[in-house]
């Protein structure tokens, strides 16, 4: 137990530190040190294992590949999609916590590219051309295809025929694809750059008014009774121009879904859902000019026009729906963005411990469902109490802030259920146990010492979000059962509301959940697997090696390890 070796402790942190505290940090990363009393931390130093924090993309895009409202995914080794987000502005952002000891890609669909994740920085993406366009097959098994045939959509950003610059009007048999209700059948391409103008993607594009004011149509093999999105861009080429967008059994029958209204300085985006009436066979879509700002032979740019499968509805296409299936959630993703948080305690504070983080190691992982706006609908969370060895009796409580830890303006907790309160005294504040030992089926204290349970008990519960909220960064901190104010947060993160503000700077505190050296009492690792608990007693850098020389570092080495403990000195939850 802790409180038999406090003053101990004290003793001989309170000599080693009156005799290094004017020491040079330099001086410190070249002498050898043994325990955490006699190392020095550089004072923006986190305790935190893993990939973590922003990383920010944007695109050096010389094939003019349509980025603008696609889908840009992270996946790990076996491809699987662990996170996605929408490209807007030609820049696109992620909060990502990963282990070091994986590999992890950002993936373009549009190209099929992957460019390995090697740090979290600034990146700027070479796309290389379009592989082919998106594919409309179902996903899986239990999702039904929309289409007859490979391809719903055939020369969707007039790329065929290819000219050699500036613009040509084609006889629709030599524009494949595509038809023209216009008397003399003549279809307008121009090339990107002609007069001023790009194309929105790739090299080419259409001009709806050709020689005069008509319809360009496809026929398409879409299924009765499926769901599909649509997208497609416009622009203006003299002024404003309008154009419709239709659907339906014909030409002729085709109602109007929408109204593009655009001028001559950027590509307007437009799309929408439709669902093919049962016994509709044919399905035609249709551009219909309804105004330019020239002659009728001049206005109304098309180009990039996409068809895809939308199982659920929800307009979200099944290539990037995470549960196509399911109408109300179209995005999954998780805290951690793969692998679980450790999150492992010292609970003296405000006085120091013995080192072995483990009077309260938890485990988390949360699955976060988003609706078709990235805007959270709920998440699940697991958090595995894995190690116990305080004699002090801790609660758990969260936190939930932006994602960049400060926060909310507002409440945006709806409800809970399971294994959770909402704080009283904290917004967008939980309390998962406020006595720990009360929370787990029998007494034990699976860190070597006393019985232990090879099956960590686990706190479940759900918290169903308020509108518009994008992303969240979880905090677990412990609190003392029989005194809640007294709580203990790691260092990145403050007390809360109701944190007694009298503990700080006393004892080993140094007002920040730190002593004056950096030492902290309490550090996260991220990884996969299960983190094997430093035995009672048994300073967290004897029972594992390279925790030292990674701290003294900064975290810029030996970053995995906890993959390198000393077997006799961590208890193994698994055995």
């Amino acid at each position: 137990m802790k409180i038999y070796k406090i003053a101990l402790s004290l003793l001989v942190f309170a000599s080693l530190f009156s005799c290094t505290k004017e020491l040079d940090k330099t001086a410190n990363e070249e002498t050898p040190i043994t325990s955490l009393t006699q190392l020095v931390v550089a004072d923006n130093f986190t305790w935190q294992s893993g990939l973590t924090g922003q990383l920010n993309l944007s695109f050096n895009n010389p094939h003019n590949v349509s980025t603008e409202f696609e889908i840009i995914n992270i996946i790990d080794e076996q491809g699987q999609i662990i996170k996605r987000n929408r490209i807007l502005n030609g820049e696109v952002s992620f909060n990502i916590e990963l282990p070091q000891n994986s590999t992890y890609y950002v993936q373009f669909p549009v190209t099929g590219e992957q460019f390995e994740i090697t740090e979290i920085k600034d990146m700027v993406l070479d796309l290389g051309p379009t592989n082919s366009f998106k594919s409309s097959t179902a996903i899986n098994e239990d999702i039904e295809n929309c289409t007859t045939c490979d391809n719903p959509m055939e020369n969707a950003g007039a790329e065929a025929p290819a000219l050699n610059g500036g613009y040509s009007i084609k006889h629709q048999d030599d524009v494949p694809g595509w038809e023209t209700n216009a008397v003399d059948h003549r279809i307008e391409i121009w090339t990107n750059g002609f007069q001023g103008v790009p194309a929105q993607e790739g090299n080419q594009f259409f001009e709806l008014n050709a020689n005069r004011v008509a319809d360009l149509y496809q026929e398409l093999c879409l299924n009765p009774g499926s769901s599909i999105v649509w997208s497609v861009w416009h622009r203006g080429r003299a002024g404003v121009d309008v154009a419709e967008v239709k659907i339906g059994g014909s030409v002729e029958s085709a109602v109007t879904l929408e109204v593009m209204t655009d001028g001559t300085d950027a590509w307007g985006h437009y799309m929408g859902t439709y669902t093919v009436p049962e016994g509709q066979e044919t399905t035609f879509f249709v551009f219909s000019s309804v105004s330019s700002a020239g002659s009728n032979s001049v206005g109304n740019f098309l180009d990039n026009f996409e068809i895809e499968c939308d199982f659920d509805g929800d307009g979200i296409p099944d290539s990037e729906d995470d549960d196509p299936g399911n109408p109300d959630v179209a995005y999954v993703s998780y805290f951690p963005t793969s692998g679980k948080q450790i999150i492992a305690f010292e609970d003296l504070w405000p006085s120091l411990g013995d080192f072995d983080f483990n009077d309260l190691t938890l485990s988390n992982q949360i699955t976060i469902s988003k609706g078709e706006t990235f805007d959270i609908l709920f998440a699940d969370f697991k958090v595995s109490i894995d190690a116990i060895g305080a004699g002090i009796h801790n609660g758990i409580g969260m936190m939930l802030y932006d994602e960049e830890g400060n926060t909310f303006p507002n409440e945006i907790i709806a409800s809970v259920s399971g294994d959770v309160s909402l704080d009283p005294d904290n917004t967008n504040g939980l309390i998962l146990s406020n006595d720990v030992y009360s929370s787990i089926e029998e007494y034990y204290q699976n860190n070597g010492v006393g019985p232990t349970n090879q099956n960590p008990d686990t706190l479940s519960f759900t918290v169903t979000f308020n509108n518009g909220v994008a992303d969240f960064t979880p905090e677990l901190y412990i609190f003392r059962s029989n005194d809640r104010s007294h709580e203990i947060h790691r260092s990145i993160f403050p007390g809360t509301a109701v944190a007694d503000p009298t503990l700080f700077n006393t004892s080993d505190d140094n007002g920040n959940y730190q002593t004056a050296n950096g030492i902290p009492w309490g550090i996260e690792i991220i990884m996969e697997g299960d983190y094997s608990s430093p035995i009672e007693y048994i300073e967290i850098s004897e029972a594992y090696p390279q925790f030292l020389p990674w701290a003294q570092s900064g975290g810029t080495q030996n970053t995995n390890w906890y993959e390198s403990p000393v077997d006799s000195k961590v208890f193994d939850i698994n055995q």
